[in-house]
């Protein structure tokens, strides 16, 4: 059985990919037409599992999530953001003149949102690793260095299955892919360890910038 054919499980880190995406290649992903490329490029595929934070008060977002789940497909895994308080930063710069040092604001006070879903999905993929009975076929969405390790630890759970990262490219400017992911290459197995590049088909999967996903 290739692996093609063997069960599927898809993992979107969503702001990271979505941003990658958008930052480095430039185009908006569309959920609706990645939902269907990957459900038409692997038949068994299981779950498509879409890991994205929400404020409480979102409902916007909140609705979004539920035309996603009930309309599309896709198994919502979302966590509550958390806001917590980034201080202002401040550097000294000596005048030319006096050379007296001056310390300036060159950022102020802000609230930062952050709700650790990359957490979430190490868990899930460890999980699901740890539970099959026969190689697997998994797929992550995300160019974050953070993800190496436990893509190290599912393949030791499930040494014969395979994990493809689908991201963006390594490019000088604009680049969003981490080295660390690059570098899993090296260490190992080809046949278990795929990294590709998401441009190549972002005809597939890309809208227009004013385009609704609803749409």
């Amino acid at each position: 059985m290739s692996l093609l054919e063997a069960k599927t499980y898809i993992y979107i880190d969503v702001s990271n990919i979505r941003h990658a995406c958008l930052w480095s290649c430039g185009f908006n992903l569309n959920f609706i037409k990645l939902y269907s490329y990957l459900k038409e490029k692997y038949p068994n595929v299981q779950e498509v599992r879409y890991y994205e934070g929400v404020s409480s008060s979102d409902k916007k977002k909140l609705k979004h999530f539920r035309f996603l789940s009930e309309k599309i497909g896709y198994k919502i895994c979302s966590l509550t953001r958390k806001g917590y308080v980034e201080p202002p930063r401040y550097e000294t710069f000596e005048c030319k003149n006096c050379k007296f040092p001056n310390k300036v604001k060159v950022l102020s006070e802000s609230i930062k949102l952050k709700s650790n879903v990359d957490v979430y999905l190490t868990s899930d993929l460890l999980e699901c690793a740890a539970r099959a009975k026969e190689p697997i076929n998994v797929v992550i969405l995300s160019c974050d260095g953070d993800y190496a390790e436990a893509i190290k630890a599912a393949l030791r759970l499930s040494p014969d299955s395979c994990v493809t990262v689908l991201a963006t490219p390594m490019t000088e400017t604009n680049n969003c892919l981490s080295v660390r992911l690059k570098h899993l290459s090296r260490e190992l197995n080809r046949d278990n360890y795929k990294l590709s590049n998401i441009n190549n088909i972002r005809d597939y999967v890309s809208q227009p910038p004013r385009e609704r996903l609803e749409d």
